[in-house]
């Protein structure tokens, strides 16, 4: 494997926190939270699996859709 190679995998498959939190549209500190409470794995200091983080926003979106109901739907 090439150099540019690896590079090209490992930014294919992985996210910097900021991308993280931008693609989640949660707040740093919620971000925090999910990290402490080992929801989100971190792989090196603010490096994560593109995979884990769209995973949870896969799970974030059925959270959010059984306790946030819309008042409409009261």
């Amino acid at each position: 494997m090439t150099r540019e190679e690896l590079i090209k995998l490992i930014q294919d498959n992985t996210m910097d926190t900021k991308e993280a939190i931008e693609y989640l549209g949660i707040s740093k500190q919620r971000f925090s939270n999910l990290k402490n409470s080992g929801k989100i794995y971190e792989v090196k200091t603010g490096i994560f699996l593109k995979s884990d983080i769209e995973k949870r926003k896969e799970e974030q979106g059925e959270l959010r859709e059984k306790y946030y109901r819309k008042k409409d739907q009261d």
